[in-house]
């Protein structure tokens, strides 16, 4: 297991390296080439953006279901905290979404 980890900050390296084409090619890089990584930057950060609130939706509906099975006489006090705070939950996730594309498009309009 030992030499498997030696290995994985050259592996890491080496796969950056031949990921960006001016480095690994040494060639001339193109200037509008900031384009794609911001693409794929705003891609990342939408992408985290629906796995958090995934996740913390599946915990806020895991709870509740597991507190009315434990009480099911407390399920219609439980009913409307739970849908606001999952509408509050997705709520986040859309702000996420319309944040990275108002800022996609004040980037790209900046660049050109």
């Amino acid at each position: 297991m030992k030499t498997v980890t030696k290995w994985i900050p050259a592996a890491t390296l080496a796969a950056v390296a031949l990921l960006v084409p001016s480095v690994a090619f040494a060639a001339d890089a193109d200037p509008n080439m900031w384009r794609g990584y911001v693409g794929i930057g705003f891609g990342l950060a939408m992408g985290l953006a629906v796995v958090g609130g995934t996740l913390g939706q599946g915990m806020a509906a895991s709870s509740a279901f597991q507190a009315i099975s434990r009480n099911p006489a407390a399920a219609g006090k439980l009913n409307a905290p739970f849908f606001v705070g999952m509408a509050l939950i997705e709520s986040l996730v859309l702000f996420g979404w319309v944040m990275v594309f108002l800022v996609q498009n004040s980037v790209f309009a900046v660049g050109n």
